[in-house]
């Protein structure tokens, strides 16, 4: 299917978001059953043994070349398989929603700022009003259109952590722009998975010795939202976020990340029974507006150019 779509790299960007947002829906229920090393290592277990099938000629075919990247693979492996969603797991015991959803949303601002610091992107101004404009909804959907929920917000540890999952996922988009055009996709995607497994295993062992948990004790709802989130949130969103970060680039990339926030809205609607509100909608549009704005950028210059030339010719 990720085939099929590489013609439409934005879409891709899309479908990733949305099984993103799922796994903020369902990781909030399965967290309080299974610790977050624990649920991380089982998670990436079941993408791994999924993929295989699927992989292992790409992987039996570039095996030579995975061991001269093993640097750039472990990078790969730390900040966006293992870092990224442990730390978020980790980090929504202790926060509210609301947090976490505020200190998430930086997260295109740094892949902005990595990407021209660390890949000499050259972003013009209308990327970076995108990006405005995307946070201005996020801010809107977070706080339900009230700025005193916005100025009273207080820093907790769980805000922290979320920060350093926000800087994870930043680093990896980075780090894939950089060295996934010369690596094979998914024999990258899969031996990241390997090198996260073993990272985490050693915490999940510790973190085991204080809360103990039986998989036979969890209730399948939650077994369940496990195994969807080792396939879908798991396999189809990094393949499509990784092929469309390196189509497009991670600074055009990172307004993506916005619809997190607003598919999450959605599902919490639909799924949670929770009322949708004009200040979901109007918030909704400016992400949108942001998202266009900052992925169309070659729409604008075309009709700058077409509007100088005709300058010119009068």
């Amino acid at each position: 299917m990720i085939e099929k779509l590489q013609s439409f790299p934005y879409l891709l960007l899309v479908f990733a978001t949305f099984f993103w947002g799922t796994n903020f829906v369902f990781s909030r229920m399965i967290v309080e059953e299974i610790p977050p090393f624990q649920f991380s290592v089982l998670r990436w277990t079941i993408a791994s043994l999924v993929f295989f099938p699927f992989v292992w000629k790409e992987l039996r075919d570039n095996f030579d070349s995975m061991k001269r990247n093993w640097k750039a693979l472990f990078l790969l492996a730390l900040t966006g398989v293992a870092g990224f969603n442990t730390t978020l797991y980790i980090a929504i015991q202790y926060t509210t929603s609301i947090n976490a959803s505020l200190v998430n949303s930086m997260a295109p601002l740094i892949i902005v700022l990595l990407s021209v610091f660390f890949l000499r992107e050259k972003l013009v101004g209308i990327q970076y009003f995108g990006v405005v404009v995307s946070l201005v909804g996020v801010i809107i959907v977070i706080t339900g259109g009230r700025l005193e929920t916005l100025l009273t917000l207080t820093v907790n540890p769980g805000d922290l952590i979320v920060l350093v999952a926000v800087l994870f996922w930043s680093a990896y988009s980075v780090l894939m722009k950089k060295f996934g055009v010369h690596l094979p996709k998914k024999a990258t995607f899969i031996i990241t998975m390997y090198i996260a497994i073993l990272v985490l295993i050693p915490f999940a062992l510790f973190e085991r010795t204080y809360e103990a948990v039986s998989l036979g004790t969890v209730p399948l709802p939650a077994l369940l939202g496990v195994l969807y989130l080792g396939i879908f949130p798991s396999i189809i969103s990094f393949l499509c976020w990784n092929e469309g970060v390196m189509q497009v680039g991670p600074g055009k990339a990172s307004n993506y990340l916005h619809l997190i926030v607003l598919f999450t809205t959605i599902l919490a609607v639909v799924f949670g029974g929770e009322t949708l509100l004009l200040t979901q909608i109007l918030g909704g549009f400016f992400i949108l507006s942001g998202v266009l704005l900052g992925s169309n950028t070659h729409l604008f210059k075309k009709r700058l150019i077409s509007a100088a030339n005709k300058e010119k010719g009068a």
